[in-house]
């Protein structure tokens, strides 16, 4: 992928190279009391510090004025946008969950997206089914992109491997990223993703990325 800088209205005046993808940092998968991610995801979240570890890295990216998206599970009312047949979307729809505007289904607030850093809506565990995500990574000239998000073994390893396979350098920022379990976390994190990205702590891959001045150690 060629990268260069382009005009896109003042979003992202770095465009051209990498670019933060937060995914399915949600009030329904990452807080204690969400409808979705259940207590396991939740306190992995919670023990992991992923929260903190995205607010850290998205106010980094946003300070060197790098393009920042979001990509979330978010269906209409008639759950048109269901593109996965698995068991667990469809429950989605059976139990009317992660409706566009139901409460479980807004980003965090502390990684909430500014006015001018899109969310992509999905209704799959990859972002790229079905959405406008490629179009918006080509509109910015992105051919980097930094991972982070819930599940590390869904949404994560599903996006890293997409991108691969697209011809984008990945690298997932593990601190951003948990799993229900740290067995399933670990086995992603050094077994899968090294297939198809670097894996390293947001600190360390910014530093590289941006330079160590502003490092939020």
């Amino acid at each position: 992928m060629s990268a260069g800088r382009i005009d896109d209205g003042g979003a992202g005046e770095r465009a051209g190279g990498a670019c933060l993808l937060l995914m399915d940092l949600q009030e329904g998968l990452c807080r204690a009391d969400g409808r979705v991610g259940g207590p396991a995801l939740t306190a992995e979240v919670e023990r992991r510090g992923v929260l903190t570890h995205a607010a850290s890295a998205l106010a980094r990216c946003r300070d060197a004025r790098l393009p920042v998206l979001h990509a979330r599970v978010a269906f209409d009312a008639g759950y048109t946008r269901l593109t996965s047949g698995s068991a667990a979307f469809g429950a989605f729809r059976e139990r009317r969950l992660m409706l566009a505007d139901s409460a479980e289904a807004a980003i965090v607030g502390e990684v909430a997206p500014l006015p001018d850093e899109p969310v992509v809506d999905k209704g799959c565990v990859n972002p790229f089914v079905g959405t406008r995500l490629l179009s918006l990574l080509l509109a910015r000239r992105v051919d980097h992109l930094l991972l982070g998000g819930v599940a590390t073994n869904h949404v994560v390893e599903g996006t890293a491997r997409h991108a691969s396979d697209l011809g984008y350098r990945v690298t997932v920022l593990e601190d951003l990223c948990a799993s229900r379990s740290p067995e399933l976390h670990d086995f992603s994190i050094t077994s899968i993703l090294p297939s198809y990205a670097e894996v390293r702590p947001h600190v360390d891959a910014l530093d590289d990325l941006l330079g160590a001045g502003a490092a939020d150690r």
